[in-house]
């Protein structure tokens, strides 16, 4: 299949932006007045990024950490809550999971999906009588699809100017953005494969986006781009080109995505790699089932510990050009965020090199394809916690908290097998985290 509709879809999506306004409208009239997004990866961080940039109603749900699932369901009232289920395959085990619980605390009326044409998910829709079933194209992959009904569905339920945000879009030229691709490109070549993204304050979330864009489309065949974001140390190392060009408008976010888009395809043409394919994403989905089934065969407390380092060992194999990845199975909280930047710098100014944080599973639709598939030039440090509260997921026979263990553990094993190193430490407690700075 031919993968460039993205190039196509400021164009289509003008087409597309009367009914989705109009679907908007016929929404809000029906006195539903928050927007939960769930979806992973590419299906939820263009959403993200359009909220954070411009305000209104609309959150994500992108963990399965029990702790994140009832924060979402406690933000709002449930019953004026519009929820959008996003999965291009309609088979995404997280999304799936999401809609489940939340159907059992709404009206089918409350629910649209946004999935490719003939999808497990479309099926389920129509079965249940979803509101609406919105196209994903085909042609357009998960992460290029900020401009399809992924982002602009979204855009036109937070009531924004969506019709000039895709005409600025349109205006962007190609050929200027595959020079830019070029130019990362020329840098990596010459041992500059740390990307530090530094966007302006209204617009910093954008860099969570390009963060995935690059690491999945570069991050394979042994080669690949590190994208750093948020970098709590601030030193520019040898190893880092760091980008600052960005436009502070939020409008011109339709144009950012398109240009990153292009700019990607063309690195990743020079990398000599496919930009539209995650060959090694799947390894850690199938352990993650494995990991599951064992839970639901013996228990949670009965699975046998990884053969991973110590936070010690970890930093005595610290190598030039190295990175960090912190890969945390916790509440994606602000406060906890706080901890583990800290914990990041820490060990950031310690080693000397770039560091980066994921919050899992999140992380596993975003960087998880560059840490198993890029350059062999990562430390894992993953963190995992008991959690609080757990809670059920409805027709599934689990709860969220062993799907996100299962899930912590395969992406483990999964990195274990490609001779990844990699530290895990299980705190008993959130308020251990602080250990980790000094340890």
């Amino acid at each position: 299949m031919n993968h460039l509709g993205w190039t196509r879809a400021p164009d289509q999506s003008l087409a597309q932006w009367d009914r989705w306004t109009a679907l908007a409208a016929a929404v809000r009239a029906d006195g539903l007045d928050r927007t939960l997004v769930c979806g992973m990866g590419g299906s939820s961080l263009a959403p993200h990024v359009l909220a954070a940039s411009m305000g209104g109603a609309l959150q994500v749900l992108d963990s399965t950490n029990p702790a994140a699932v009832l924060a979402a369901e406690r933000a709002h009232d449930p019953a004026r809550t519009l929820f959008l289920i996003v999965s291009k395959s309609g088979t995404t085990v997280e999304t799936l999971a999401f809609y489940r619980y939340f159907a059992a605390r709404a009206r089918p009326e409350q629910f649209i999906a946004v999935t490719d044409p003939g999808s497990p998910l479309e099926a389920l829709a129509r079965e249940r009588r979803f509101r609406a079933v919105v196209e994903h194209p085909a042609d357009v992959g998960g992460r290029y699809a900020a401009l399809t009904a992924v982002g602009m569905l979204p855009a036109a339920l937070l009531g924004l100017d969506g019709r000039t945000l895709l005409q600025r879009a349109a205006a962007v030229d190609p050929e200027r953005a595959k020079a830019f691709g070029a130019a990362l490109a020329a840098a990596v070549g010459v041992g500059r494969d740390k990307l530090v993204l530094q966007p302006p304050a209204p617009v910093g979330a954008l860099a969570h986006w390009i963060e995935q864009l690059v690491a999945e489309s570069s991050g394979k065949d042994g080669r690949g781009v590190v994208p750093v974001v948020d970098d709590p140390v601030g030193a520019v190392l040898p190893d880092m080109q760091v980008v600052t060009d960005f436009s502070p408008d939020p409008l011109d976010l339709g144009a950012e995505f398109l240009r990153w888009e292009y700019a990607t395809w063309e690195l990743c043409e020079r990398l000599g790699v496919n930009a539209f394919d995650q060959p090694d994403v799947e390894e850690a989905k199938r352990l993650a089932r494995e990991e599951l089934d064992r839970v639901g065969a013996v228990g949670a407390q009965h699975a046998a510990p990884l053969p991973t380092l110590s936070p010690h060992d970890l930093r005595q194999r610290a190598r030039p050009g190295d990175y960090l990845a912190i890969l945390a199975y916790l509440p994606p909280t602000p406060e906890v965020t706080a901890e583990l930047q800290a914990v990041r710098a820490a060990w950031g100014r310690t080693l000397g090199c770039a560091t980066t944080l994921g919050f899992g599973p999140r992380y596993l639709h975003s960087t998880g394809q560059l840490h198993k598939g890029g350059p062999n030039t990562g430390l894992f440090l993953a963190i995992t916690a008991d959690a609080a509260e757990d809670v059920e997921i409805p027709e599934q026979g689990r709860t969220f908290g062993e799907l996100e263990r299962g899930q912590a553990r395969g992406d483990i094993r999964a990195l274990l097998a490609r001779g990844r190193r990699v530290a895990h430490v299980h705190l008993p407690h959130l308020e251990d985290l602080d250990a980790l700075v000094r340890s």
